[in-house]
């Protein structure tokens, strides 16, 4: 940038300063913060909620799905996996819409898709008919809201929030997922068993609605004054980008890392209903009236695990703005502690120690805490380790990552390697959950963190310091 500051700190005029790019000739104006970002965060954490709970849908009332629509297991399979496989097939031109458009006009049309795509399966009727082409619908359209979902958050916070506050903001659009995924499991199947499950379609049609109406309300593409000095910055085009991520090492170790360890985690939640199934004492009962069967329901583990990963990611995004340069330190450890708990898990499963519910639900929920704490940190490092490239790209070349490995998973189970008539070739999947986790760790080992983006803010910063000093 024309400038550069020498340990000796030699006198720098303020008209030298005033010719550098990023300062203003009123400090005051430099960089800002603006109440508003939270709305903006609060919409996309909103959205990322909704459309959690419509792409999770009948995966949570399989037997009434069934019983009105004729929804085989195959099919609700299907629909799950339309969530990975649009992602991958739609990433890349996804990528190059939110670097040339900017976020507005990638998620304000996305909050009106999710609209659509849950406003059309309240017209499916009761019975086995040709109408169920409007769930397919639907839910290819949900899936194309995810690609949004997953790409933006590092893109807003790096856009609307101060570098103290970035991990904070990326921490709760990226788990905000996790939260409708808690909502899915309980919220559902109570709705579904207490009024019906056209009640269920439409309550999620006026929410996604309500969710695209506050997006068009307010969602400025960025703010008036940036808060940071990178915030503005321009960032390398497209096609540069995508070779730059594609031959950057340190960056491929990191997604590699938490591709792996993210997918896992997505994909093997659709096959513990099958390991954890009635033979072994568990149900998927809503429904509780006592410790005994809280432990032994498969919708509050899975309710239960989801939200405590959204507590874990908080805490962790907190903590990394307080530790900003520790973000590998970090999460060696959490990724380190939840492998340990993914091992727990597995070896109360198979009875190697207490097969007991309490065990097997202590063991998964831990395991989710210290998986879900590593979503924001796997986004941030991503960013810095590749500035200047767009953050939605680097966002984008890891949750694709995540999405194969859950995509995996899900075709495991639609090719009826394992069902429940089977449940031991399900366990199986117990071990290749733990052992993933462990890959995914020595992947992150490999990696050599990198800050350029936290270094410019740096820089910068002092520049804005001196300039101050030097017209007192």
């Amino acid at each position: 940038y024309g400038l550069t500051i020498c340990s000796m700190e030699p006198q720098i005029t303020a008209k030298e300063l005033e010719a550098e790019p990023l300062l203003p000739k009123s400090s005051n104006e430099a960089f800002k913060v603006y109440p508003g970002r939270f709305y903006v965060l609060a919409v996309l954490a909103l959205l990322a909620i909704q459309q959690n709970v419509a792409w999770m849908t009948f995966g949570t009332i399989p037997d009434e799905s069934y019983e009105h629509f004729g929804l085989s297991d195959n099919v609700i399979t299907l629909l799950a996996a339309y969530g990975s496989i649009v992602f991958i097939l739609l990433i890349f031109p996804s990528m190059w819409f939110l670097d040339r458009y900017g976020l507005k006009l990638t998620v304000v049309p996305s909050a009106w898709v999710l609209a659509i795509g849950s406003t059309i399966r309240c017209f499916v009727p009761d019975g086995h008919s040709w109408w169920i082409i409007l769930f397919h619908i639907g839910h290819i359209m949900i899936a194309f809201v995810g690609i949004a979902i997953q790409m933006t958050p590092p893109r807003l916070s790096s856009v609307w929030f101060p570098p103290k506050q970035r991990a904070f903001a990326t921490a709760v659009t990226t788990l905000a997922e996790s939260m409708g995924i808690t909502i899915a499991f309980l919220a559902l199947p109570y709705i579904t068993k207490k009024y019906s499950i056209h009640t269920m379609l439409y309550i999620q049609a006026e929410m996604s609605i309500c969710v695209a109406v506050l997006a068009t309300i307010y969602f400025p593409p960025k703010p008036s004054t940036p808060p940071s000095p990178t915030a503005d910055q321009e960032r390398v085009p497209f096609l540069k980008s995508m070779k730059l991520l594609l031959t950057n090492v340190p960056f491929l170790f990191l997604a590699i890392s938490g591709g792996i360890s993210t997918g896992s985690n997505m994909g093997f939640s659709s096959v513990l209903p099958i390991i954890l199934n009635p033979t072994s004492g568990f149900t998927n009962n809503v429904g509780i009236s006592s410790w005994s069967q809280f432990f032994h329901s498969n919708a509050w583990l899975g309710a239960i695990s989801a939200f405590v990963g959204v507590i874990g990611g908080q805490l962790a995004g907190i903590i990394a703005d307080r530790f900003q340069r520790k973000l590998k330190l970090l999460l060696i450890i959490l990724l380190g502690i939840s492998t340990a708990f993914g091992l727990y898990f597995s070896l109360a499963v198979y009875g190697y120690i207490s097969g007991s519910a309490v065990n097997i639900f202590m063991g998964l929920c831990l395991q989710y805490f210290f998986t879900f704490a590593t979503t924001p940190l796997y986004y941030e490092a991503a960013v810095e380790v590749t500035y200047p490239v767009p953050e939605g790209s680097s966002a984008g070349i890891l949750a694709t990552l995540s999405n194969i490995g859950a995509l995996m998973f899900q075709v495991v189970a639609f090719m009826h390697i394992f069902s429940n008539a089977h449940p031991e070739k399900a366990r199986a999947m117990v071990w290749a959950f733990s052992s993933l986790g462990a890959l995914s760790w020595l992947f992150l080992a490999f990696y050599r963190e990198q800050y350029k983006r936290l270094d410019l803010d740096d820089e910068k910063e002092k520049q804005v310091d001196q300039w101050k000093e030097v017209n007192q």
